[in-house]
């Protein structure tokens, strides 16, 4: 009797648990946002709104184009922040040519990953060269609300994104966002 109560017990206990939500995962808070911009080629703004909500703050960007830009690089830079910023560990870089990206977005599964989830009700180039005085925005994107590949470790973070034209390399857009992972 003993036995058949304590299955029955195991059995309850297995369903109940089948049952609840037991998602966890980790998303990205951004504490803050250090925009540039080189108004030879852009003018740009930003907004970072609802700061102090974890999963409902989004980023805003304004663009507009004051050259006509026939090359575009984006460099992305991650950063693992330990003991309030004495160690900094650059967990990963990479370097996109982004006028080839827009052509065949399947070159980069990374940055496809993050591009799939922003081109949604948003407005940003999709061919070069890209044309003067052309408007591009990106509204409320939620960093909660992008997939973390699971490589990142639960720790503060800086993450950069810069874009660079020309031969030269020239700087046109650099965004530092600072912030944490945090589990959920």
């Amino acid at each position: 009797m003993f036995r058949f109560c304590l299955i029955l017990i195991t059995i309850f206990l297995l369903l109940s648990i089948s049952e609840m939500n037991c998602f966890i995962t980790i998303i990205p808070v951004v504490d803050k946002m250090v925009c540039k911009f080189n108004d030879r080629f852009i003018n740009a703004t930003f907004t970072l709104e609802q700061p102090e909500s974890v999963t409902n703050q989004s980023v805003s960007f304004e663009f507009q184009m004051v050259r006509e830009i026939k090359d575009l690089k984006m460099t992305v830079a991650y950063y693992a922040v330990f003991n309030n910023g004495s160690a900094v560990n650059r967990i990963a870089k990479r370097t996109v040519d982004l006028c080839t990206y827009i052509k065949r977005p399947a070159t980069d599964r990374l940055v496809k990953l993050i591009y799939d989830h922003i081109r949604h009700n948003n407005r940003f180039p999709t061919m070069c060269p890209i044309t003067t005085q052309e408007k591009y925005y990106i509204r409320h994107l939620r960093p909660a609300a992008i997939r973390i590949p699971a490589f990142l470790p639960e720790s503060n973070f800086m993450f950069d994104t810069n874009y660079h034209t020309g031969v030269l390399f020239e700087p046109m857009v650099e965004v530092r966002y600072h912030g944490r992972m945090m589990r959920i």
